[in-house]
Order: structure tokens, then sequence, then C-alpha cells
């Protein structure tokens, strides 16, 4: 059968917990499943960071407790774990306090680790991402680092870019989230100039207008599905490269406090996001 008629097969997806937030994380692997999503993103680890408002210890975790059961539930649904959140680069970073949690990820199958670098002094930013890399590579796992206008010090997809082949790790790669490449004045232009290697995963979501903003957290809690903003996510998604994995990450606020339930939002999300990953045709 020539290659022209063989049907192309879909791009695999990643349910963030984001998007279905409330749920547990076994409940989280059963929402994906139902939405043949091939992958979930978790929260091993919930870190303080020095942004105000910003708090990730709400989130339900995998760690040493359950994790047995969590991976069951990912092997009788058959689905995989792509990232773990998250790892920030701070100044004084121990890490010794992300090991127990690098090491859940490893065993519950994890492909990345999520990082952002806090700390301004890019010398020591540097060393202590340089060690992050290492100390990931023990665990198998490959870094992305997200950029965002929440984090002045690598506050645009250039300065992830720098930071990337600055530090000399090859298991590190760019994290691109919509909502943080618009808010940061990033273009789909900007993405096409980033050499293809540099990308580690991407996080699909819509919003409105172009704004360039570096305070947009209740933003990030309450994104558009794919469809319904007016970002330029059909040009952004024409520079990524094919190969870089799709993590849907939809937070609501609106549709939590408007009733939808957990299910309908993650199902229009990813079918938002397939409809949007299908109509592209990517340029590497």
């Amino acid at each position: 059968m020539a290659r022209s008629d063989v049907e192309a097969k879909p791009r695999p997806l990643a349910l963030h917990h984001l998007t279905v937030r409330e749920s547990s994380v076994f409940d989280l692997v059963k929402i994906a499943a139902e939405n043949m999503c091939e992958a979930v993103c978790i929260f091993t680890h919930a870190p303080r960071i020095p942004i105000p408002g910003a708090s990730f210890t709400e989130y339900p975790l995998v760690d040493c407790g359950n994790q047995a059961e969590f991976i069951a539930t990912l092997r009788a649904n058959g689905v995989g774990v792509g990232n773990i959140e998250f790892f920030p680069v701070t100044e004084t970073l121990d890490l010794e306090d992300y090991r127990k949690s690098l090491a859940v990820g490893a065993e519950v199958g994890a492909k990345r680790m999520v990082t952002h670098i806090h700390d301004g002094d890019d010398n020591r930013a540097l060393d202590t991402l340089g060690r992050l890399c290492d100390e990931a590579a023990r665990f198998d796992l490959k870094l992305g680092l997200e950029f965002m206008g929440l984090t002045p010090a690598c506050a645009s997809i250039q300065r992830a870019s720098w930071f990337v082949s600055q530090v000399g790790r090859t298991n590190i790669g760019i994290a691109l989230d919509a909502l943080h490449l618009i808010r940061t004045g990033g273009t789909a232009e900007d993405v096409a100039a980033i050499p293809a290697d540099q990308f580690s995963y991407s996080q699909i979501c819509d919003g409105h207008g172009l704004d360039v903003t570096g305070d947009y957290r209740r933003e990030g809690q309450d994104r558009e599905l794919p469809g319904d903003g007016d970002w330029p996510l059909h040009a952004i998604y024409t520079a990524l490269p094919a190969s870089t994995p799709l993590d849907v990450e939809v937070p609501s606020v609106t549709r939590v406090k408007q009733g939808v339930p957990p299910r309908n939002r993650a199902r229009i999300a990813v079918e938002r996001s397939r409809t949007l990953i299908d109509s592209v045709t990517p340029t590497r």
C-alpha cells in the first residue's frame, strides 16, 4: 500500500491534571483513557515558589503513599505519564528536596519533569540548572524549561533557548505553553526560529487578545478552549516541530463555577485540541 493511502495516525495527547484539578489522580487516569489520551501530566512535588499568591499545595499528588495504586490504575487503563510537576530552579535549591519526588516520577514511568527559573543570577541559575539536569538523568527524565512572564529570570522563548543552549546538557528542552508564549509577546515566527531539537513539549489552550503582561495568574487558572479564543494557534503549532509531545492544559475556574463536571470539561478540551492539531501540518 502506498504511503499516501495510509491514514495518518493522530498525534498523541496527554491530559494535564490542571484541566480537571479537583479530580483524584486515579480519576485523572480514567478520564484520560476515556478520551483516548496517551498519557497524563501529574504533580509529584508541590514547591513553594516566589510568586505572590501562587500555591501548589492544593493539588493532589502522586507520592510514595499512593504510587502503587496509581501504577495499577495506569496499567489497567493503558495510560502512561508524560510530565511531572514541578521542580523550580531557585537561589537556594537543595537537590535533596527533589529526590523523593523524582524517584516517584521514575517509578510511575514519567518521561519529563517541569522546571521554571526563579533565580535572577544567570551564572548561578545555569549552574543549578545543570545540576538539576544531571539529577534528572539519574532517573531517566528530560527537563522541560517553561518560560513565563511570571518568572522574570526566564520570561521569553528566547531566554529559554539561551538557557537550553548554555547549560550544555542533552536532556533539557523548552516547554511551550501557548498562554506563556502569548503573554510574553512571543509569536509563531519566534517559535519557528528556535532549533527543532530544543523543544521538550507543548501545552495547548486558548485565550483572548495579544496583551503582554507579567501578571496573568488569574488567566492561568481560567483558560479558553482551543477555538474559543483568538490566539494564532494554527500558526504556532504549524511552526512547532511535529515530534513535540502535546499536553491538554485548559483549567477553567469559570466552567467549574458553572457546574460543568470534570469529565465533560476534559472531553471538550481534548476534542478541541484534537481538532486544532488535526488541522495543522507542521513545517518541520
